[in-house]
């Protein structure tokens, strides 16, 4: 029996023990229908570097990275490494994080950032 592809993804990479963030990272990417990957860093990096390789490594174009302090970025692909389409700093909330999601998937999609 064939096994079914796995579904295109925006990438998800954090720098340790992101719980909470990360949940609602995926949570907002997900309620706009675009399924998310997450995968740990092997490195220690800032959450805008981190996004910038999960967005290399996505076939959507479009990653998230979230570094160990719980800051968060949202990034293309296109764009230079050092300029996320969204940062937050670390200390945030969670509707933030889950905005963080939203704002990945409107990128997918072509939808308006809200």
């Amino acid at each position: 029996m064939k096994e079914r592809p796995e579904p295109p993804t925006i990438v998800v990479r954090h720098g340790g023990a992101a719980g909470p963030v990360l949940r609602e990272v995926c949570a907002g990417a997900e309620e706009e229908g675009v399924p998310t990957r997450v995968e740990p860093s092997g490195t220690p990096a800032d959450a805008p570097a981190l996004a910038h390789a999960a967005a290399l490594a996505s076939p959507l174009e479009v990653g998230v990275g979230i570094d160990g302090d719980g800051a968060v970025a949202v990034h293309h692909a296109s764009l230079p490494p050092g300029a996320p389409a969204l940062a937050l700093p670390s200390g945030g909330d969670p509707p933030g994080w889950r905005r963080a999601g939203a704002v990945a998937a409107r990128i997918v999609t072509g939808l308006p950032i809200a």
